[in-house]
């Protein structure tokens, strides 16, 4: 069958179609971060001033500190589009930065030798960003993106014809991008890798078993052509000293690697969830289940180069495939450029195994397979992102919008919040309320943070901390994380506090003295009818987030020992969380043979929920069945050896034997 001629011509618009369609679509998905919001908040302060932010004007902990912004572009744009369209504003022009990026990289494959690369490339491109699409958030690594892209396609145009005008505009745009976000300083890294592989290819290339393919274009010579690339790397880190912090600005990036790196300062490795390295975080949740199989996936791609790898990538890949593993929210890096590598390693060699077996008709077949393969998972993407809620509203339970609203209504003051609600604290209240702490962790210590860290897990020091800082006001989470709950239950039972407000999913409490809000009883059935209210009002359509949110006030009446209240909101829902829940509350109450036979029964569906085996090794202990506690709680560290619950009641026990 021959394929007409009008299509053949179409095909290359139809491929970036499709590319940027089925890269943007990935990204279609509500704001969830919680550094949008003070992103906003500085954009919207630098209109107000007229003028650059230099030193933090919006917490109470690191008021008046030095802050090297230099996403301070970015928060103008960002400004800009929310005052114009709202939250799904943010989120299209999060979906047109990823679409161009990815068509930016569609442009790096040479035009005349792509016909095979390109559908390829394109298909593995939007399987690799759909399966880690839960780190395309509202945040400047998207403008980062786009300038991977760019600087990749450069370096490839000028590596093939080895015309300098490809590096001419690099200097300049390392000047925009250093001014968009701290990762500007992988411009100058990719520019280096390029320039040491082909003068390190100069120098070998002669040598008897060189095992790389030639870096440097025939068209000019090869000292000319790493001289170019010396001179845009220079260019480049220049540049990168163009921005209105200097010195300050261009170590920024430096000081958050050294964050990373294993035994430097472990606190912001462990206690922040997108710096935890992949490989953990999968054990942990699960979720970065893909990673290995992209790796074999490279490996096999890398496998099929043979001697047409270049050392140039291999350096690319390799920086990126280290900083992935560092820490999972660079993930989406490696995958942003490792993927073009990938295919123009196994695009030629699937070309010539699928004609030598098949001909014509194979290479069509082939086309037909890599279509369908397209179709598929842009009917997934697709589906994923009709699931999602409203565009124009924050990510469910991701911000504390109904206890701002209360807060706003009360006398301003200095506020305790979780470090990932700052943000929106920010945005909504400042300057009349200030959080203690954001994500701008740049300000803040290992020792700060650490200290902030230990009064969620040891809510004893709260006090302490309490008559240094003076706080109005507390504003936690119940979930997302639930690291606060030990917290939530120890200010609930002080008596300098008093909880005004909750819906289930977050809690607000105010100073005990402060009479301009009544003290809510968690207690009182009125109370939870009340909040149950409020969830039903809000969430009915959505059965997903309603059983959710029944689950979290469940979860906090449990916290702050309110078990009945518990169970009559437990009734509210059903499925094993709202049992598990159930169980404990029952364990919590004395009924240890109501817990034990729930827990029993969950075990009998899933033998490796590690929930139910710390709850059985609970009961055990309440039963004084000290060996078999040990027994369910070395059970449970053989599923997930990182479980917090289970390490604690073991070490607890072993201190107490």
């Amino acid at each position: 069958m021959r394929i007409p001629d009008a299509l053949l011509r179409s095909r290359p618009s139809l491929l970036a179609a499709g590319c940027f369609v089925g890269a943007a679509s990935t990204a279609l998905a509500p704001s969830a971060d919680g550094d949008i919001w003070w992103h906003l908040a500085a954009g919207r302060e630098m209109v107000q001033r007229g003028w650059l932010l230099f030193t933090d004007p919006f917490s109470s902990g690191a008021n008046g500190r030095a802050w090297p912004d230099v996403h301070w572009l970015f928060q103008l744009s960002a400004y800009a589009v929310h005052g114009a369209f709202g939250l799904a504003g943010l989120v299209w022009a999060k979906c047109l930065l990823v679409g161009l990026g990815a068509l930016v990289l569609l442009g790096s494959f040479e035009s005349k030798t792509g016909r095979w690369e390109r559908p390829l490339f394109v298909t593995l491109f939007v399987a690799a960003l759909f399966v880690a699409r839960s780190l395309l958030l509202v945040r400047p690594v998207l403008v980062s993106l786009l300038f991977l892209a760019l600087f990749f396609k450069a370096l490839e145009q000028f590596r093939r014809d080895g015309r300098v005008r490809h590096l001419a505009a690099l200097p300049l745009l390392q000047v925009v991008w250093a001014n968009f976000q701290g990762l500007s300083a992988l411009g100058p890294a990719l520019v280096f890798a390029y320039a040491l592989a082909a003068g390190l290819a100069v120098a070998g290339q002669g040598q008897r078993g060189w095992p790389f393919a030639p870096e440097c274009s025939a068209r000019v010579a090869p000292r000319a052509h790493v001289r170019a690339l010396a001179t845009a790397f220079v260019g480049c880190a220049l540049g990168s000293l163009l921005t209105p912090f200097g010195l300050l600005g261009i170590s920024l990036p430096a000081k958050l690697l050294r964050r990373l790196l294993p035994g430097e300062v472990d606190v912001y490795t462990h206690a922040i969830a997108e710096n935890v390295p992949p490989f953990v975080q999968e054990r942990l949740s699960g979720e970065f289940w893909h990673l290995k199989w992209f790796f074999a996936a490279l490996a096999i791609a890398f496998a099929c180069g043979g001697r047409r790898i270049r050392m140039s990538h291999v350096l690319l890949v390799s920086g990126l495939a280290v900083l992935a593993l560092l820490s999972n929210r660079n993930v989406l890096l490696f995958y942003w450029l490792a993927t073009p590598v990938a295919a123009s390693y196994a695009a030629p060699v699937v070309r010539a195994w699928v004609l030598r077996k098949g001909g014509q008709g194979g290479a069509r077949l082939a086309w037909a397979l890599n279509g369908a393969a397209f179709v598929a998972l842009s009917c997934v993407s697709g589906l994923a992102a009709a699931r999602e809620p409203a565009l124009s509203a924050p990510g469910p339970f991701r911000v504390p919008s109904e206890s701002a609203e209360r807060l706003a209504s009360l006398p301003g003051g200095d506020v305790f919040a979780a470090d990932q609600q700052g943000g929106y604290l920010i945005w909504r209240l400042f300057p009349r309320f200030r959080p203690y702490i954001d994500t701008r962790l740049v300000l803040r210590t290992a020792g700060e943070f650490e200290e902030y860290l230990r009064l969620a897990d040891e809510p004893e020091r709260f006090p302490a901390f309490q008559a240094q800082h003076h706080f109005s006001y507390v504003l936690l989470p119940v979930a997302y994380p639930d690291r606060y709950l030990k917290l939530i239950a120890a200010l609930y039972a002080s008596q300098d506090w008093k909880l005004v407000f909750s819906n289930g999913s977050e809690v607000l409490f105010a100073r005990r003295e402060d009479n301009s809000a009544p003290e809510w009883n968690l207690t009182d059935p009125a109370v939870t009818a009340r909040i149950t209210a409020g969830i039903t009002a809000r969430v009915a359509a959505d059965p997903k987030r309603s059983r959710a949110a029944y689950l979290h006030l469940a979860t906090l009446d449990l916290s702050v020992g309110e078990f009945e209240q518990a169970e009559h909101v437990l009734a509210l829902s059903a499925g094993p969380e709202a049992e598990a829940l159930l169980a404990r509350c029952r364990l919590g109450s004395g009924d240890i043979t109501g817990a034990r036979d729930i827990g029993l029964r969950l075990l009998r569906r899933d033998r490796q929920d590690v929930s139910s085996l710390n709850l059985m090794a609970q009961v055990a202990l309440r039963s004084g069945e000290v060996p078999q506690a040990v027994g369910f709680l070395r059970r449970a560290l053989s599923v997930d050896p990182y479980d917090d619950e289970a390490t604690r009641i073991l070490a607890n026990l072993e201190e107490t034997q």
